[in-house]
């Protein structure tokens, strides 16, 4: 309504040819939408990325409150309660929907589905084996270190791709001066040779 507004008023002020109006009356609210959709795009990017740095400690946490003794219903309610971050926020997100009637398994699917993150994806699986595995401390722990792992995989990846950046203009700035140098030899020798 905003962007409707803004350009009739602009329309009106500046008077621009009959079809000019149209198209910045329909674009207005358009630009307006894409401008609203990229921000909640750009927002959720951010939170899957916060999420997938905190899910190597989620799993570490959990890992140790199944060792101790812990059902997973309570390691998940304890995490939710006495966590903070992206991870808490789903978390308590998961428990409401345990408290609704879903199985623990069925809200963590139902988290992952909705996170859309590839290690949530797989850390998911493990966790339902909660009640067939003898052992599941340790195959969440070890599924935190793939975790890790991953972020550090990352991590490095990005450092890569900034290291190259950097030598871009450091390139650019020595062969300049470079060019410059061998260009005056250069011509000074094609002014010898040509005899001038």
């Amino acid at each position: 309504m905003a962007g409707i507004g803004l350009a009739a008023l602009a329309s009106f002020s500046l008077r621009p040819p009959g079809p000019l109006v149209l198209i910045v009356l329909l674009g207005a609210p358009v630009l307006a939408f894409l401008v609203l959709e990229q921000k909640v795009a750009s927002a959720s990017a951010r939170w899957q990325r916060r999420l997938f740095l905190e899910l190597p400690v989620l799993s570490e946490q959990l890992a140790m409150l199944l060792s101790a003794g812990f059902s997973l219903g309570a390691a998940l309610n304890r995490l939710a309660t006495r966590g903070q971050g992206v991870r808490a926020r789903d978390l308590q997100r998961v428990t409401g929907r345990m408290l609704q009637g879903l199985s623990e398994v069925e809200a963590l699917r139902e988290w992952a589905a909705v996170a859309r993150v590839e290690a949530l994806d797989r850390l998911v699986p493990v966790l339902a084996l909660n009640r067939g595995a003898g052992d599941l401390g340790r195959l969440i722990s070890g599924e935190a270190r793939a975790i890790r792992k991953d972020v550090q995989r990352e991590l490095v990846e990005t450092m890569e791709r900034r290291e190259q950046k950097v030598w871009i203009p450091v390139t650019v700035a020595t062969l300049v001066p470079g060019v410059i140098f061998l260009c005056i030899p250069f011509i000074e020798a094609l002014r010898m040779f040509s005899g001038s």
